[in-house]
């Protein structure tokens, strides 16, 4: 059956899912950005990697003239969570609180500058992923 499982787990059916909740936004510039990132099992047993949480920074670029698209600019800030090789098991729910310091150089989010709370770990197949817009004030 775990053969079976991993091929499952190769094209994303059973896996475990992650989400980001309770995030204090809007934030502001040199503050911690706080929340808990859920993890919650699949189907079978699956070996969690580190979860990573990052702030990207998004900035509108034009690839063609009145075609604006955002686009990742850079990383301001991550924290990795150690998993220690822990394993998933199906109906397992593990809440992991984050606080991410933003550099107080941020630009405040506008109508060219954003940015993307982003949560993701490794696991056999498909990776899952968080995302969720964030407000920056000055």
């Amino acid at each position: 059956m775990e053969i079976l499982d991993r091929l499952k787990g190769i094209v994303g059916v059973g896996q475990p899912s992650i989400e980001v909740r309770g995030v204090n936004t809007p934030v502001r510039r040199g503050e911690a950005l706080r929340g808990t990132v859920v993890l919650k099992g699949g189907e079978h047993d699956a070996p969690i990697e580190d979860v990573h949480v990052r702030l990207d920074e998004l900035r509108v670029v034009y690839m063609a003239p009145e075609r604006p698209e955002q686009q990742f600019w850079s990383r301001a800030t991550e924290q990795v969570i150690p998993m220690a090789g822990r394993v998933l098991r199906p109906g397992d729910t593990l809440e992991l609180p984050f606080e991410l310091a933003l550099p107080s150089q941020l630009e405040p989010s506008s109508g060219s500058v954003s940015y993307r709370i982003v949560a993701d770990t490794e696991v056999p197949g498909l990776n899952p992923k968080f995302e969720l817009d964030v407000t920056v004030e000055a």
